[in-house]
Parts: structure tokens; sequence; C-alpha cells
């Protein structure tokens, strides 16, 4: 358990955002409690006061009724009672509604009317008693009602107390009136329940947002260290390529002066003929490693979008026909026939090195894979495309084949490619040249019928 506290608490220190992403979600939860308090205090204070002023508005209207009664000196109580209760039965709300006067003896003030329907055992009709009668006093004192709350049965109450005068100011009667908040607390008990299930709910999303965080943030963890890991070894391919190069090419330049000390000579003994031999091999395998050095090279600018594109307008037709009769050679030595079917188009945006580098891999790869036939150069055009397509008569490449053509290091494997080398990075590394340029590179082909590789390219726009 000190183990899984200890790494715990060393990949928090190494991954100080997490403390962050918590703290933000503790704030968030508690920021949704206080202002659902907030908001229920507020909305209980408002309905406490909306209430208050109703007591106090239903006593200044008995309180009317009862003036009237003590000014006419009626001593017949029943008409002011009748009214007292049917007051109190048009408003479910009034829990009480009582009129005081004072005894002749004690100038105590006992109950003359009293109309009610809250039951209370005898501890809570003293406690409400005694009550009353600080009330009554205080009410004697001031001018205007006061109200005061109160609780009894579990339950709250708005009380009211005002004092009835005659004209010449002296009291007659004092009324209070008793308002239940019953109804009022079981609405805001209503209220509070809603708002704590929406609380918890709200609480449980915040928790799964919490776990969802926290898986993502593994996925984070590992996608930078597979992002760590890939500019690793795009820094190791680059370096790599840049120090093989020079010794290759220091390589490549000794064969070639050894095979031209040996072509000088005439008349050559069978060993030196082996040696000469020997020094084409070596420059065949030096060349391969150029190209791969070259292909890695590429890829590694590419991946990090560092590949010069410099777009031109540049004569298509012309670099393809050049192309053409260079690759020939290649096809001729395999007995392919080389067509050609180059139209004057118009101008294409492009990079002139980088749009050599895409035929010469495309017509090499169609030589390569063409044991019989023919390969052929088509240029067609649109509106606003010129599209070159290297056709051939080769092996074909399967549907299962074509989904990954495109990817790195990928290469079709049958038994009929087990002899042809090559790096799998040619077509990538050509439709990625292609895109950066503007076009597109596809294929459709048939798996012993042949393939055709189309290059598209945007026309230049031309001022006449």
């Amino acid at each position: 358990m000190k183990e899984l506290i200890k790494r715990g608490i060393i990949f928090v220190k190494n991954n100080p955002t997490i403390i962050s992403s918590l703290l933000l979600i503790f704030v968030v939860i508690g920021a949704l409690f206080l202002n659902s308090y907030f908001i229920l205090a507020r909305f209980q204070e408002n309905s406490d006061k909306i209430l208050r002023a109703k007591a106090v508005l239903a006593e200044d209207i008995i309180s009317v009724v009862a003036k009237q009664h003590f000014e006419n000196l009626s001593q017949d109580s029943i008409l002011l009672e009748e009214k007292i209760i049917d007051i109190q039965e048009n408003d479910p709300e009034i829990a009480e509604i009582a009129v005081y006067m004072p005894t002749a003896t004690d100038n105590v003030y006992k109950p003359f009317i009293l109309a009610k329907n809250v039951l209370l055992n005898e501890t809570e009709k003293v406690e409400v008693e005694k009550i009353t009668q600080n009330a009554i006093k205080f009410s004697l004192s001031v001018e205007d009602a006061f109200a005061y709350i109160s609780s009894s049965g579990g339950n709250r109450y708005w009380n009211v107390v005002k004092t009835v005068r005659a004209k010449d100011g002296t009291a007659k009667a004092v009324l209070r009136l008793k308002l239940s908040l019953v109804e009022n607390d079981r609405l805001v008990g209503k209220i509070i329940l809603q708002v704590y299930i929406l609380s918890v709910g709200a609480m449980l999303v915040v928790l799964l947002l919490v776990l969802n965080h926290i898986r993502l943030f593994a996925f984070e963890l590992k996608a930078k260290k597979l992002e760590e890991i890939d500019q690793m070894k795009d820094d190791f391919i680059s370096m790599a390529s840049h120090e093989l190069k020079s010794p290759l090419t220091a390589i490549s330049g000794y064969s070639e002066l050894l095979e031209d000390t040996l072509e000088i000579r005439e008349n050559l003994p069978d060993n030196k003929v082996h040696q000469k031999k020997y020094l084409k091999n070596i420059n065949i395998s030096v060349n391969r490693l150029k190209e791969l050095v070259e292909d890695l090279l590429d890829v590694s600018r590419i991946e990090q979008n560092r590949l010069p594109i410099d777009l031109k307008e540049i004569d298509l037709s012309t670099i393809v026909l050049e192309l053409a009769d260079e690759m020939s050679v290649l096809a001729n030595e395999k007995g392919l026939e080389l067509k050609k079917s180059v139209p004057e188009i118009c101008n294409v945006l492009a990079d002139p090195e980088r749009l050599k580098q895409i035929i010469v891999n495309l017509l090499s790869n169609a030589i390569k894979y063409t044991p019989a036939g023919s390969v052929e150069i088509q240029i067609k055009e649109d509106e606003k495309t010129v599209f070159l397509t290297v056709a051939d008569t080769g092996l074909g490449i399967s549907a299962e084949d074509m989904k990954n053509l495109f990817s790195k290091f990928y290469r079709v494997k049958t038994q009929f490619t087990n002899g042809i080398s090559g790096t799998g990075l040619g077509l990538w590394i050509a439709r990625e040249i292609a895109q950066k340029m503007g076009g597109d590179l596809k294929v459709e082909s048939i798996e012993g019928v042949g393939s055709h590789f189309t290059l598209s390219l945007k026309k230049a726009k031309i001022n006449r």
C-alpha cells in the first residue's frame, strides 16, 4: 500500500496538470453547492418577507373591524367573533386569531375572543402564553404592529401583534394573528430536495468526467510518449542517413576510379577481369544504399515538414520525354516496349526536381514489376488538371494489397516479387510530394493484368 501511495505521489509530481484538473473539478462541485445554498436561502428569505407582509396586512384588516367594535362600545362580541372566524376560514394559512383585553383587577391581558385551529400540549401552551404576554407588553409600547417567528409542533409561524387604540390613544385591546408557514416550508423543502438531487446527479456526472479525464490523461501520456519515440526515430533516421551518405559517396568514388583504371588497360588477365566484375557489383550495391539513404532522408524531411518544394511553371511534356528516353535503357534490357503518348499540353505548377523524382519512381516500378509486355506513359488534361499515367502489363496488385500500398515500408509480397529489391518507401514519398505540390497520386490495378498509376497536377495560371 505504501509503495502504491509513493508511486502515486511520484506520478502527480511528474504530471502537475492532474492537480489543477482535480482542483478545478472540486471548485466546480463546491460552486454548484454554494450557488444552490445561497439561492435557496434567498428564496426562503423572500418567501418569509412576503408572508410577513401578508400577516401584517391581515392584522390591519382585523384591527379595523375590532376598532369599529370597541368604538361603538358594543358588549356583544358575537358579531366580532363571527367576522374573525370568517376571515380565518377563508384563509387556511391563518392558524390563529385572538383578541386580548385587560382584566379590571391586575390589568393582565386575557383572551377575549380566541379562534384557533392549532392543537398544543400543556407545555407548549405555557410557552406560547408566556411569549404572547411579552409580545403584548411590547405592542402596548409601540404604535405600529410588529411581527416575530415562533415554532410549535415542529412548524414555523409568523406572529403579528397590534394594539387597538381609541381616538384618544388609550389601549382598548390587543390583536394577535398567527400565520402558518407550513405550506411555505413544505414548498421550500421540496425545492431543496430537488436541488440536492440535481446536485448529487451533477456530482456523479462530474465524477464520471473525472474518471474519463483520468483515462484520457493516460492516453495523452501514451500519445506524448509515442510522439517522443517517433521524434527520436526521425532524429535517428536523419542522423544515420547523413552519416551514411558521406562514406557511401567516398566508396562510390573510389570504386569508379578503380574501374576507370582497369578499363584503360587492354588484354587484362583473368583476375583483373574478375576484379572489374566485383567493382561493378560494388557500384550496384552502393547505388542501392544511396537510394535507401535518400529515401530515408526524404521520409525524415517530409515528417518534419522540412522538405523544400519550389513550385514553378514547367513544361511537363518535355520532362516526361527526357525521362522516358533515359528509362528506355532499363526497359530494353528486360525486353519491354516503352510507349509514349505525350501530346503538347499547358504548363503545370510543380517543383521540377521533385516531379522528376516521382516520374522516375513510377517508371522504374513499372519496369521492375513487369516481366513481359510494355510500359506506357500517357498525358491527358481537363480544364484545371493535367493527368500523367504510367500503365504497365505487369504483375498487378490485389485489392487487399492496394489498401496499404501507399504506407511506409509496405511492399507487396508474392512469389513473383520475392526477388525484386525495394524499400517500400518510394510510393509513399511520391504521393506525399504530389500532395505537397497541390496534386495527388492514385492507382488502379488488377492482379495478373497490370497497374495504372495516375499523377494529377494543377495547371499553371498563364497570363495572356
